[in-house]
This record gives C-alpha cells, sequence and structure tokens, in this order.
C-alpha cells in the first residue's frame, strides 16, 4: 500500500492514505481483468491449455508477466504429461 501510495502521489494524487485503501476497497480502482482466485489459478494451471478457451489468454497474459508462474505452469504440464502417458518410469528425470 505505501508503495501504491508513493507512486499515485508522484503522478499528483494529493489525498490521504486512508482514502486511498477506501477507494480500492469499493472496487472502482479493478482493471478490466482482475486477478483469478488462488483456486481458480490453479485450476487453469491444471487444466489442458487446449480446454480452456474461454481463459487462456488471461492465463498467458498472467504467464507472461510472471516468470516464477511460467516456470510453474511448464513443470505442472510436464508432470500430468508424465502421468497421463503412464511413463513412471521417468519421474526421477
Amino acid at each position: 500500500m505505501t508503495r501504491l501510495l508513493s507512486e499515485v502521489r508522484e503522478q499528483g494524487y494529493t489525498g490521504s492514505a486512508n482514502l486511498l485503501v477506501r477507494y480500492l476497497n469499493q472496487g472502482r480502482a479493478h482493471a478490466e481483468r482482475t486477478p483469478p482466485s488462488p483456486r481458480r489459478l490453479v485450476a487453469w494451471l491444471m487444466t489442458p491449455p487446449d480446454n480452456l478457451p474461454a481463459h487462456r489468454s488471461h492465463l498467458d497474459d498472467l504467464l507472461a508477466a510472471c516468470p516464477h508462474l511460467t516456470i510453474l505452469a511448464r513443470r505442472v504440464r510436464e508432470f500430468a504429461s508424465l502421468l497421463t502417458s503412464r511413463r513412471g518410469q521417468d519421474l526421477d528425470a
């Protein structure tokens, strides 16, 4: 919150921190695409990309914005591939 307050003050915001918090809590500052809940994000990561037509671009945007999430998604997909193709002998690799 301190960082956000600092950034908006640099852009000319003159209000208090409390006012900014109230504004954000009212939901008026949401972007067009709000971040998914952790549960929804996990569901997207566990679903094959081809089965996510409605959410695919949102997931792609999230993965592009977060390198750690990109690595996690790749590992989840690799593990799922091992399991679904019954390649248990490759688990150690």
